[in-house]
């Protein structure tokens, strides 16, 4: 299908935008002003090693499992084409093998096949074959774009167009796919680490979000009367989760989703109470080891190559970073391999 999408000859299509599609990546990116190590070393990479340029052609833009109608007989649709192109149509391909639309599976594209069986079906109706260098890539370039999408999307509610938890949470999941570039670029591995909230490691299959209290000890007493934040933050928690997303089955499929996504971000905001204060210690300890201030300062040198002979100890900062992130946004995340 994405052949034969790729085929349309240019003169029967309408007026479509085009451009450098990395110019305008990085154009949103800085946009948001928002220093993000992990991304600008990935940009970084993608200018490096960018492929020479491709064949025009009409490029879908979101050619994912979600925007397809499959049916008995096959493929049936595609759907939502309002990021429809002109550009390179490898970019489609490389989109279907981004990460985050595998949901956990470990096959690459989509989470049911693998890369040699994608180009072979594709040459065989296109009638020329991308390189394994040229579908990495637009594998890269669309984990970082996704990624820009998420901020995009929790602006719609940040700046108040669309006051929404799914938006808001989608600004929590920009770290996943920084992990995800750098497993892909080989720069990262998966980890295991405890979840926050319930101090055993992390599971590797999605499962409810832990609602009850931490098992510590007694909470020290304080200006305010019991439940504590974290107390008050649980209830409210397990009443999304329990009550709402398992409750009865009359109520609407829409608010039970948006109640799971809430307890998600209850869960979050737990989390980063428990371990966010510890963990901005100790990136403020990398970055000083690294003789940067802040985020802002790394990313300038990321981006310069003034810090190009302590890679090693960058690389190493950006990991600790990204982990620290996942670990208070989606611990059971860094546990899910590259495939």
């Amino acid at each position: 299908m994405l052949a034969r999408i790729h085929a349309i000859p240019l003169a029967e299509l309408p007026a479509l935008d085009g451009g450098d599609p990395l110019e305008q990546l990085r154009a949103t990116h800085d946009a948001f002003d928002e220093p993000r190590p992990a991304l600008e070393l990935v940009l970084r990479w993608l200018a490096e090693h960018r492929p020479p340029p491709g064949r025009p052609g009409l490029v879908h833009g979101d050619f994912r499992n979600g925007n397809l109608m499959v049916g008995p007989e096959g493929l049936r649709a595609v759907l939502d084409w309002e990021l429809a192109h002109l550009g390179d149509p490898v970019q489609d391909l490389g989109w279907l093998c981004v990460k985050a639309w595998r949901f956990g599976a470990p096959a690459p594209v989509g989470g049911f096949g693998g890369r040699a069986e994608l180009l072979d079906g594709y040459a065989e109706v296109a009638g020329w074959r991308p390189t394994e260098d040229e579908l990495r890539w637009w594998e890269v370039y669309g984990t970082v774009h996704w990624a820009v999408i998420c901020r995009q999307q929790a602006e719609r509610h940040l700046g108040g167009t669309e006051r929404s938890v799914e938006m808001a949470v989608l600004g929590r999941r920009i770290c996943e796919s920084e992990h995800d570039a750098l497993l892909a670029l080989g720069l990262t591995e998966p980890v295991t680490v405890p979840d926050p909230l319930t101090g055993s490691a992390a599971q590797t299959q999605p499962g409810p979000v832990p609602a009850g209290p931490v098992p510590a000890g007694p909470v020290p007493a304080g200006l305010h009367d019991r439940p504590s934040v974290d107390e008050l933050l649980s209830a409210a928690a397990g009443f999304l989760s329990e009550d709402v997303v398992g409750g009865a089955d009359e109520v609407d499929p829409r608010v039970r989703f948006h109640a799971r996504v809430a307890a998600n971000a209850l869960a979050i905001a737990r989390r980063e109470l428990l371990v966010g204060p510890a963990q901005a210690a100790a990136h403020a300890a990398r970055l000083a080891a690294l003789g940067c201030a802040d985020d802002r300062a790394l990313v300038a040198a990321i981006r310069s190559g003034a810090l190009d002979e302590r890679w090693d100890d960058v690389l190493a900062a950006v990991r600790e970073l990204t982990v620290a992130k996942l670990t208070v946004a989606n611990p059971r995340y860094l546990t899910h391999p590259a495939g």
